[in-house]
């Protein structure tokens, strides 16, 4: 009988895997598609940070700051001596309508319980820290500095956690899972994301596809930070000499990760040039199409040990923040799996018995 196996060798597996065996645990990890062509975390845009509704999120996103920041000294490995995920600490802005405005009100109220460090700035007064930004429409915003926050490479830190899990013991090996009954181990623990719903049927976890842009503009920022306005669902970052903007229309159980090359022209590029005039130049360059995990329920986590199993927890449905939450996300989980209890970060609020009672917890800041 194996000690821990968990099922999905994706950001949150990984993870998991790392912290699971810094405890001394003997940690399998099965992954159907070692090359991540369709996992997640590859196809996004990278981006972490600390703003958003709910505490519990807020906390996850600290405590993944103070992890990428240690990555040089935590991560290191004999095959991987100098382990880095490329942060580039251009900071994160949100951008709030009046439709939006009072609900994160109430979030800044989160955001400084948590010390976030979050600033807000009225939406009168963005253009003056931001001169390149139409403030038409923008009742208030929230920003973190660039020591802080920003985007990393989504491959470098998956291959870093992936090479200290291995050095510290954990094992990789390549297998398809179609029943957790297949496993026959002391603990299970369930991160297949998008295809959850493949061994907990009763998770309402889906594949949710996204489209990213690749732009070019004349006027080249690279300053800016990554940026998301919530009044049209548009979010974008520099990348290079060009840029990168993502669709807000996502798609439900997609077959295939065909870009919906219509939105760029019918929705992204009037966005990007009403926010930013000097984006009425853009050109078209590229693209590509990922999954979120989305849980339908409430756009939330769902993370802890399944009622109906003695032995399998899962972690899943992070809708778009698998990346910049899996560092709290595997820490968590460790500390239920090993001490019964949540150390740290009490994330109980995520349980699976929420999902199996329709009990939403909606957290608002999807993009």
């Amino acid at each position: 009988m194996d000690d821990v196996v968990i099922v999905g060798g994706g950001i949150i597996g990984v993870a998991t895997a790392y912290f699971l065996s810094k405890e001394g645990r003997k940690v399998k990890v099965i992954e159907r598609d070692p090359t991540y062509k369709q996992a997640s975390f590859p196809l996004s845009l990278g981006g972490f940070r600390r703003q958003f509704f709910q505490k519990e999120n807020i906390l996850l996103g600290k405590f993944a700051k103070e992890f990428i920041f240690q990555i040089p000294e935590i991560l290191k490995t004999e095959k991987n001596p100098k382990p880095t995920a490329s942060m580039v600490p251009n900071g994160y802005l949100l951008m709030f309508g009046p439709q939006h405005a009072e609900e994160q009100y109430r979030a800044l109220e989160n955001h400084k319980a948590c010390d976030a460090g979050t600033k807000n700035i009225k939406g009168s007064e963005l253009n003056k820290i931001f001169p390149y930004i139409n403030n038409d429409g923008i009742e208030t915003a929230t920003y973190t500095d660039n020591k802080s926050e920003g985007w990393i490479d989504p491959f470098l830190f998956h291959g870093a956690l992936k090479s200290k899990a291995i050095e510290l013991g954990s094992q990789f090996i390549k297998g398809n899972v179609k029943s957790l009954l297949e496993i026959n181990a002391k603990t299970i623990v369930s991160a297949a994301g998008c295809w959850t719903k493949e061994l907990l049927d009763d998770i309402p976890v889906v594949p949710q596809k996204h489209t990213v842009f690749r732009v070019k503009c004349p006027k080249h920022i690279p300053e800016m930070p990554l940026t998301g306005d919530l009044t049209t669902g548009v979010y974008w970052r520099p990348e290079g000499n060009e840029y990168l903007a993502g669709s807000p229309i996502s798609v439900f159980d997609a077959v295939d990760l065909e870009p919906t090359w219509n939105d760029f022209e019918e929705l992204v590029w009037p966005a990007l040039a009403k926010r930013i005039p000097a984006f009425e130049e853009l050109k078209l360059t590229g693209g590509w199409a990922g999954y979120y995990d989305c849980n339908k329920l409430d756009n939330n986590a769902v993370v802890g040990k399944h009622p109906k199993y003695e032995n399998v927890y899962m972690a899943s449905g992070f809708t778009g923040r698998g990346l910049m939450q899996a560092p709290g996300i595997g820490r968590a989980l460790t500390e239920l799996i090993t001490t019964g209890s949540y150390q740290t970060i009490d994330i109980s609020v995520f349980g699976v018995e929420r999902v199996l009672d329709s009990t939403a917890r909606p957290e608002p800041y999807v993009l």
